[in-house]
């Protein structure tokens, strides 16, 4: 099976949830260490953009109702390179990000999930998994030009944004 391939409604759902529990849990992680870097602003954008996601998360969990949805554990997402592109990196997140930059790494995230939705609808033999896929598709198109309109209200950061003089230092 490829990334673009799913065999079943219950199997997108699981695969779903699976993403967005993860974009859940790094979001979190993102606002945690904005907060630790004293950036309060980042913090701020990515405690919400976890609750819209909490919010997602949600509805497919309600479109789960009644069904028995396979396990998929993080590390067997078998989406080729999905978890890379739909959910950003440790390293995607700045200690000095602006809000400008936080808007763009989401606006990027649903981007990735809009481009993987249309994949699968386009790979799925089964019409309920392509509905779905499309709905999902356009759901995250949806969000990625709201968080583009969000961002307009957000300086573009001037070149050097990220250099400082006395930068944080981990101790071991």
């Amino acid at each position: 099976m490829t990334g673009s391939q799913i065999d079943s409604k219950v199997e997108l759902l699981a695969r779903t949830l699976a993403m967005l529990s993860e974009m859940v849990e790094r979001y979190d992680l993102f606002a945690d260490q904005m907060e630790v870097m004293n950036n309060p602003e980042a913090a701020e954008l990515f405690r919400w953009l976890e609750k819209k996601q909490n919010s997602r998360t949600r509805v497919v969990q309600e479109l789960s109702e009644g069904l028995t949805l396979p396990h998929i554990p993080p590390w067997d997402y078998n989406w080729d390179d999905a978890i890379n592109t739909e959910v950003p990196g440790h390293s995607s997140a700045h200690y000095m990000m602006t809000p400008y930059h936080t808007l763009t790494l989401a606006m990027d995230v649903e981007q990735s999930a809009a481009d993987l939705f249309r994949q699968i609808e386009q790979g799925s033999a089964v019409a309920e998994g392509q509905k779905l896929a499309r709905s999902f598709a356009r759901e995250a198109s949806e969000f990625r030009d709201y968080l583009k309109q969000k961002r307009a209200a957000h300086p573009v950061p001037e070149a050097g944004w990220d250099e400082d003089e006395d930068p944080p230092l981990l101790l071991e």
